[in-house]
Formats: structure tokens, sequence, C-alpha cells
């Protein structure tokens, strides 16, 4: 069995899928809900799978929309606003696959 596909692009790499800022919103937040105490920036930039830089400007947007907060512990956690807003992408989300 060959792992090269069309155009003699391995399938695996054709089966990779980038994310939008949608669904970095939504990994980042779920990964600070996870945690009561919050979660350290090192933390949700490995969950969310992001370089340095790419977790200092969603995380200073986040806090900027409301969706998280920091503690005095530098730990970032979850807002009421930022649990509305998941819960409200995971209802598109379930309604779309309908």
């Amino acid at each position: 069995m060959s792992c090269f596909g069309l155009f003699g692009l391995p399938q695996i790499i054709r089966s990779f899928k980038y994310r939008d800022r949608g669904e970095i919103v939504c990994d980042i937040l779920t990964t600070c809900k996870s945690s009561q105490e919050g979660r350290k920036k090192t933390q949700i930039m490995q969950s969310a799978n992001l370089n340095y830089i790419q977790t200092r400007k969603y995380l200073g947007f986040m806090t900027n929309c409301g969706y998280i907060s920091i503690t005095q512990k530098e730990t970032y956690v979850i807002t009421a606003e930022g649990s509305k807003y998941l819960q409200m992408i995971q209802i598109q989300e379930l309604t779309r696959m309908r």
C-alpha cells in the first residue's frame, strides 16, 4: 500500500487542515475552562499548539474582549463572557452537523 496519493503528495499531508482564528480562540477557552485555578501561558501555548508570539497575541485579544482574565498568580481563567461565547460556538457546531 502506497502512502502517496494524488500528484505524489503523501496522503497524510493532504489531510492536514488549517485552523481559523475562531477555532484557536475556542481551543484556548477550552484549555482555560479545564482548570479552576487557571492555566499558565506555557500550558495554553502547548495545549492550543501555538508559538509564543501567537499565544501572546491571542491572550491579549481575548483579555481585551473579556473572554479570559489574569489572576494574581499569572494564570488565565475563563470568564462568564468567555463561557457564553464557547457555549454559543459549540451549539453552532452541533446545528451545522445536522
